[in-house]
């Protein structure tokens, strides 16, 4: 028994499934040529409006239907846009994404979306290979796909950076005010009293987390105060990040009565380990996330976080590339959704 099948009716089938109708098969029941078939289903001159009104009849009884891919592909229009993700399973991201395919499917455009790893590993192969099929528009920067945006620039594919941002970098930015939004987040700490405060950022590698960072530390600073964890300050920014990380703090450092997230998924692994050694969220500690993800007010939790209009932020970006699609050839634009 091999993969493809007959049917009782006649029609091949591949694993089970009905084989995709064909113009080639919609001709051969018509008995006209494909080229016959292909101006009947498109409205172009060359058939006379009975043998339009037959074909379109038969191609409807057939459940015939257009591969819009193919048809795209063989005009070069192909409307589709690639979303590159650091981590696809991140609640933020996900939301991210959700703007951005709603946007772009008021348009008609398909999204192809990419999980490329936080430190960005797969980037270029991920964004050639949507390149090949394409595809224009990317995201989850890192200062080292900067050769890669210059490849991408030259062969005139449009690229707009979402949330991440390389300086220097000439094109479309979509994002919020990580620095400041940290800044307030940090001095609202040491306003409360606390002066043992400890910074469990993201990687490095994130222009986000970079400016989070930044804000952060010199909003301690200005109040005279050091976090006690310096340097050893990056991390994943994730929940288990978050617990590995506290538990370690806490066993140096037990004296901490505040600590400020990178995001609300390691303020998350805070928290259990908080509830883990006996230590009370905020009465013994002040804990803060960023992002302010669905879970984050959720029940008994109530985190102080930084909200960050991720959907919206995703529709603007949907937008902006395509309007550079549509042939928008205005300076490159920083916006603040």
């Amino acid at each position: 028994m091999t993969d493809a099948t007959q049917s009782q009716s006649g029609d091949r089938r591949v694993g089970g499934r009905p084989r995709r109708v064909t113009m080639s098969d919609v001709a051969r029941k018509a008995g006209v040529s494909s080229a016959a078939v292909s101006y009947a289903l498109s409205g172009a001159p060359g058939v006379s409006e009975e043998r339009r009104q037959r074909i379109l009849v038969i191609a409807e009884e057939m459940g015939f239907r257009p591969n819009r891919i193919a048809r795209e592909l063989r005009a070069g229009t192909t409307k589709a846009i690639g979303l590159l993700l650091a981590d696809i399973a991140s609640p933020f991201y996900t939301e991210v994404a959700g703007g951005v395919v709603a946007a772009a499917a008021e348009e008609g455009y398909e999204v192809f979306v990419s999980h490329v790893g936080v430190d960005g590993s797969r980037q270029a192969d991920v964004a050639l290979a949507q390149v090949d099929r394409n595809c224009s528009g990317f995201t989850s920067l890192v200062a080292d796909d900067k050769p890669l945006l210059d490849k991408l620039r030259h062969e005139n594919i449009p690229i707009l950076q979402l949330y991440r941002k390389i300086e220097d970098e000439p094109s479309d930015w979509v994002g919020i005010d990580d620095y400041s939004a940290s800044f307030e987040m940090a001095s609202h700490a040491v306003a409360t009293g606390r002066r043992n405060v400890a910074i469990l950022g993201g990687p490095g590698t994130s222009s986000v987390s970079a400016n989070r960072m930044s804000g952060y530390r010199d909003a301690l600073a200005k109040a005279g105060v050091q976090a006690i964890n310096e340097p050893d300050l990056w991390g994943e920014l994730t929940r288990a990040s978050g617990a590995q990380r506290a538990r370690a703090l806490f066993a140096e450092h037990l004296e901490t009565d505040a600590i400020v997230c990178g995001n609300d998924l390691i303020a998350l692994g805070v928290l259990d380990v908080c509830r883990e050694i006996g230590k009370r969220v905020p009465e013994d500690v002040a804990l803060t996330g960023f992002d302010d993800m669905s879970f984050s007010s959720a029940g008994p939790l109530q985190l102080s976080t930084v909200t960050v209009p991720r959907d919206l932020m995703g529709q603007r970006a949907a937008r902006m590339i395509l309007q550079r699609i549509a042939g928008d050839e205005s300076p490159p634009r920083n916006e603040l959704p």
